[in-house]
């Protein structure tokens, strides 16, 4: 009986290994034998690839199926004893593919029916290691990738995620921006800036939390809003422009007679002083002139001037005529 037993787990054995077998690692391989056709045309491709042949077939391994959509046979990289060893998909591994090998990162959560995780928001990626992302500079840019229907194509879909809704800034894990901020859409930001925050005016940071903005000339901050209140005589964002109207046609008759059309984007934006934007003040141009720049400004104005030895931002005050002082900002 021993022996009997000993016969069969042996010939179980001896089928297991030997049943079908490509005896060339090149069989079905490209470069190598790629075509089927050369089983009836090359003589000695036959004898050494029966199963790529299909003299014999993987299907009808003594082993028994493959598990989790694993398969049998057709894989040039299995061959020897190894022909017919599972072809596992995915994160599966093991003899019959039944080991499930994913990792999730980010807290992802294993789902251990179909061996994928399941990823927190914000997070993706087989292993929820990856955030949304462009991973080309042209997604969205013009020129470039412009139009989101190319999306239909490939390898633009592959290389603009975000920028075909493949997936979403909005779901960050980082959090939302501050100060009116937000997330994607910059063709700027790319691969892992993709979802960086885009500032607006002249708020700054992760998460456009500091205001960048200085004010000269005695304008006044307001940290809520980063803009300045400019002093009479003083206009622009950081009250370092003379209040004036830039066109001579402001207020003049004919011209722009009416204040009623300083709601016209252009009107406004040449007679500041015409339709109060600002407010004139007699302010006195070229009391000092900057050494560096050759730029006049007036006593009591602000400005600041980049020190190239050092390789830091000054900010100088014009105190009388053709002096000014400079200290580091």
């Amino acid at each position: 009986m021993l022996a009997t037993a000993v016969f069969f787990m042996l010939t179980s054995y001896v089928l297991a290994q030997d049943y079908c077998q490509n005896l060339s690692s090149n069989c079905g391989a490209s470069p190598g034998w790629p075509f089927q056709s050369m089983c009836d045309t090359v003589d000695y491709v036959r004898p050494n690839c029966p199963e790529f042949c299909g003299d014999c077939s993987c299907a009808q391994d003594p082993r028994g199926p493959c598990q989790n959509g694993g398969t049998r046979g057709g894989n040039p990289a299995n061959w020897g004893l190894n022909t017919c060893d599972c072809n596992c998909v995915g994160n599966w591994a093991g003899e019959f593919c039944e080991v499930c090998t994913v990792t999730c990162a980010n807290g992802g959560q294993v789902d251990p029916a179909t061996c994928t995780c399941i990823c927190p928001t914000g997070y993706y990626g087989d292993d929820c290691s990856e955030t949304c992302k462009n991973t080309d500079p042209k997604c969205g840019a013009s020129p470039g990738w412009p139009l989101t229907d190319m999306c239909t194509t490939d390898y633009v879909l592959e290389a603009c995620q975000e920028f075909c809704g493949v997936c979403s800034c909005a779901d960050d894990p980082r959090g939302a921006c501050l100060n009116g901020g937000t997330r994607g859409g910059n063709p700027a930001n790319w691969g892992d800036d993709t979802c960086n925050c885009n500032c607006p005016g002249y708020w700054v940071g992760d998460f456009c939390e500091t205001c960048s903005l200085h004010c000269f000339n005695g304008g006044q901050l307001d940290a809520n809003t980063c803009t300045c209140t400019c002093p009479a005589g003083w206009d622009g964002e950081d009250c370092s422009d003379v209040c004036q109207d830039s066109n001579i046609n402001c207020g003049a008759n004919p011209g722009w007679p009416s204040t009623d059309m300083c709601s016209i984007d252009y009107v406004a934006d040449s007679c500041h002083a015409f339709c109060s934007i600002c407010t004139p003040a007699n302010v006195v141009i070229g009391d000092c002139t900057d050494a560096d720049s050759g730029l006049p400004y007036t006593v009591g104005q602000m400005w600041a001037k980049h020190d190239p030895i050092r390789q830091v931002t000054m900010i100088c005050t014009c105190m009388a005529a053709d002096q000014y002082t400079c200290v580091d900002a």
